[in-house]
């Protein structure tokens, strides 16, 4: 396996933010074509996009409004059955073969609760408290994790917590010591680690220091002043943020550590107008972000990027915990199918039209097909201490 590494390099276009803004962005976004080529189709968008999908979603624009609208509800559905069920979840996932929401349960005498609700219940022996226990539980013992502990999480489906890691034996001692005496750990072996996707240069673009990344989400404060939201690492890299070698923002926060990867900066430039809610997805038109409702496993999630553009995938598993080396451990990530290319770093994540995150690291890249990492967009704003913009 790869590492995981964060994805900064060129700055762009996440979200479009100003009039002036928007028009230096979009220069940018057309100069700068990724060079992996792709398509991409229309996911939640009132503005069609290519006519095929890219490889790792596999659906036609009318399947994936269709798969849109059917996802639309699952968030408030998931958030239900975790109140009315209590100690008996043990989780809930999307099944997109069956296109049909699968939820965990310890307890028989709730199976018609689930199945009212529209679910198909499945009988698991653990509860989703007992596995975030054992998850919190490796957390704690993050610290003394080695460089072949790729990541952990909680994984509804198998009922158990997924360790990645290489077959060493360093990676067996932690793994021993974090399976205690119980039977909740699932190893999986991979050469391939994880890593940010970040690549300091030098030259034109829109960079934080040294580094380039994307743009997140627009966000203001009761106060009603502007920023974005960005990824942590990308803010760490300098104070002053630039738009085609012009000053347009600075950094106010950075966090990138086992509290999770978020970034703030305020829009400096008075030239930019009221921030927008929408997210560039480069060659179809903008998707307007209209919420943050959490999206479950399973669901459809695309994100934008400086370098790779617009892609498409499904999310894979929540709260994931990341080893980037050097002792950079994040919490609270979440994993997708979609791949992402150095630049990348900071682009917002959509489902349908709602926010998700912005993108931290991941694993591999878009020719040999990826894995790509977000930081929840609400624990973000919430310690930020701001509200995305929505329309």
């Amino acid at each position: 396996m790869d590492e995981p590494r964060p994805f900064n390099r060129r700055i762009l276009v996440g979200l479009v933010i100003g009039v002036t803004v928007s028009a230096t962005l979009t220069a940018i976004a057309t100069t700068n074509q990724s060079p992996v080529a792709h398509e991409t189709v229309e996911v939640g968008s009132s503005i069609p996009l290519e006519p095929t999908m890219r490889k790792d979603v596999r659906l036609t624009p009318d399947e994936a409004k269709a798969r849109a609208r059917e996802e639309a509800h699952l968030s408030k559905m998931v958030d239900s059955l975790r109140r009315k069920l209590g100690n008996a979840y043990a989780g809930a996932w999307y099944d997109n073969t069956k296109r049909k929401l699968m939820v965990g349960i310890i307890d028989r005498a709730y199976l018609g609760d689930v199945q009212r609700a529209g679910a198909e219940p499945r009988m698991m022996k653990n509860n989703l408290a007992g596995l975030v226990g054992q998850k919190t539980r490796i957390d704690r013992m993050g610290g003394s994790a080695p460089s072949s502990i790729f990541s952990w999480y909680v994984d509804p489906a198998t009922n158990s917590v997924v360790i990645e890691a290489k077959k060493d034996g360093t990676a067996d001692e932690f793994i021993e010591k974090a399976k205690g005496n119980g039977d909740l750990v699932r190893v999986e072996r991979s050469d391939r680690e994880p890593r940010v996707l970040a690549d300091v240069i030098g030259g034109r673009g829109f960079t934080v220091g040294d580094a380039r990344c994307s743009i997140g989400f627009s966000a203001t404060t009761p106060a009603g002043t502007k920023h974005f939201i960005t990824a942590g690492h990308c803010t760490a890299a300098g104070a002053v943020v630039l738009s085609d070698g012009l000053e347009f923002g600075r950094v106010n926060a950075g966090t990138f550590d086992t509290d999770g990867d978020f970034g703030l900066v305020d829009v400096t430039d008075p030239a930019a107008g009221i921030p927008a809610s929408s997210v560039d997805t480069r060659d179809g038109g903008p998707i307007t972000v209209t919420g943050t409702e959490v999206a479950p496993v399973g669901a459809s999630v695309c994100r934008s990027g400086a370098t790779s553009g617009f892609a498409c995938g499904e999310i894979t598993a929540i709260d994931e915990t990341v080893n980037y080396g050097e002792g950079r451990i994040v919490r609270g990530l979440t994993r997708t199918s979609v791949c992402a290319e150095p630049g990348d770093s900071g682009g917002p994540f959509v489902s349908g039209t709602q926010a998700q995150g912005v993108t931290s690291g991941g694993i591999g890249d878009c020719a040999s097909a990826g894995t790509t990492f977000f930081q929840p967009i609400n624990e973000a704003a919430t310690k930020l201490g701001v509200t995305v913009v929505t329309g």
